[in-house]
């Protein structure tokens, strides 16, 4: 009795060949590359402890010779990022990941170092040429930060999940409310107050989200519009009862006395660490802000996020797929409303005071423009999107007062707030024209091109 050997099928076997072509034979190194623990984190660590370290070092700084150290850590880490990431055949699980190519590595290692090294280069007696206002940008920086998770957590609604809202502003008011009863009435702490805020949110939000199971398009803007304005009359109510009509002065949070031990939390004299200055609030914004969009931007990718963007294109077609679509609509209305309460409650303790006139309409407006501008359905087009509201009026600003060429032209300095907004608009249709997918777009059609062209040389010089 013989035994027939299964038949091979011949598109499998093309494919492997393909890949083996490709690749090469698994486990024989080169392009098929797989890196062990420490190759893996030794970027993001060293990215990590470098401008703690280049800050630590005591002495003075002639030639600035701390920032040539970190230009060639910057280079270093890059090029170990993009050196020991996986590439080859890759398990289902690794395709998965979030930080999976060479470049998207480098990058992500790039970014820590920027942001952890940010503060102490703004924080730094640096005095740039042409009177450029240094330490106005640590402001900024923090208010792109804050700014950033709103409209994170206003695309996650409106760009993946396709729930035209207005309430936006409704819940920074009540992030507001909610900071300022738990903080100031209750006389609990920030540390209280944001999860609190957070939690009040989302439950709101779901509320909210209600009319959207049987509402689209403009009936269900209508239907947030009218919360938008129920809610900025309880906002009144509440600031007069409350705290009459001088508005919320939000207290400055501190440190509780049983995390004094992280490092770089030295108490002030009366034994008290009191967020204070924008190099503290910094570190307070940073991690918040970073991990919220972190977050969302891992939500988008889970069967959730999937479910999203199917309810997005049409509600029938994502029933017959098996979603249940009125939970996934539920779900982003929580999640968006829990994050942007909490920005609200963020940003109010972080300016200080908020009156009667801190919410319009206009707010929204500011959010739609940050998220067509940055990219419409991306996280990373929030962030974009933030930098270009908040950066592009403080450099117009300094433009008009010292560049040379600029400041000559006496209609700029007539008409400032019109030009900056004619300017802006200018730069939102230019974008919208020739780039729709907005900033995100610029920047993977340049990401790709530097990638390319690091590949063609890389395989000329060898």
């Amino acid at each position: 009795m013989t035994t027939t050997e299964p038949r091979p099928d011949p598109a499998t076997a093309d494919l492997a060949a393909a890949r083996d072509q490709h690749y090469g034979p698994p486990g024989t190194g080169g392009p098929d590359f797989q890196p062990n623990v420490v190759q893996r984190f030794a970027p993001f660590a060293l990215a990590v402890v470098t401008p703690f370290a280049l800050e630590m070092i005591p002495g003075d700084n002639p030639g600035n010779w701390k920032a040539f150290i970190g230009l060639a850590a910057l280079v270093v880490i890059g090029l170990m990022a993009w050196k020991w990431t996986p590439r080859g055949r890759l398990t289902h699980r690794q395709e998965m990941r979030k930080w999976r190519t060479p470049d998207q590595r480098m990058l992500a290692a790039l970014t820590i170092f920027f942001v952890l090294a940010a503060p102490f280069i703004l924080a730094s007696d640096f005095s740039p040429p042409m009177n450029f206002p240094w330490a106005t940008w640590f402001a900024v920086l923090n208010l792109v930060l804050i700014f950033a998770m709103g409209a994170a957590a206003f695309n996650l609604l409106v760009g993946y999940t396709g729930q035209i809202s207005l309430a936006h502003v409704a819940f920074l008011v009540l992030g507001t409310i909610i900071g300022a009863q738990v903080g100031i009435i209750f006389d609990l702490t920030i540390w209280v107050a944001l999860p609190t805020s957070a939690a009040a949110g989302a439950l709101v939000g779901v509320i909210v989200g209600l009319p959207a199971l049987r509402l689209r398009g403009l009936y269900l803007l209508l239907a947030t519009l009218g919360v938008h304005f129920v809610m900025l009359l309880i906002y009144r109510e509440y600031l007069q009862s409350r705290f009459g009509f001088v508005g919320i002065s939000f207290p400055k949070p501190n440190i509780p006395s049983a995390l004094h031990w992280i490092p770089g939390v030295n108490p002030d004299d009366n034994g008290e660490f009191i967020i204070t200055g924008q190099f503290r609030w910094y570190w307070v914004i940073m991690p918040i802000s970073v991990g919220t969009l972190l977050l969302m931007s891992n939500l988008v990718r889970t069967r959730e996020g999937r479910a999203f963007a199917a309810v997005r294109e049409r509600d029938i077609s994502a029933s017959l797929l098996g979603i249940n679509v009125a939970r996934s609509k539920l779900l982003a209305f929580a999640v968006s409303s829990a994050v942007v309460t909490m920005s609200g409650a963020l940003g109010s303790y972080y300016l200080g005071a908020r009156g009667e006139d801190s919410f319009d309409i206009q707010l929204v407006l500011d959010y739609a423009i940050i998220i067509v501008v940055g990219g419409f359905s991306s996280i990373q087009g929030a962030v974009f999107g933030s930098f270009f509201f908040w950066v592009l009026p403080e450099w117009f600003k300094w433009a008009r007062e010292e560049l040379w060429v600029v400041k000559e032209i006496g209609f700029l300095s007539d008409y400032p707030s019109e030009i900056d907004l004619a300017i802006k608009g200018f730069l939102v249709v230019l974008v919208l024209v020739f780039k729709p997918e907005g900033l995100t777009g610029v920047w993977r059609s340049t990401k790709s091109g530097i990638t390319k062209l690091y590949r063609r040389t890389a395989r000329s010089g060898s």
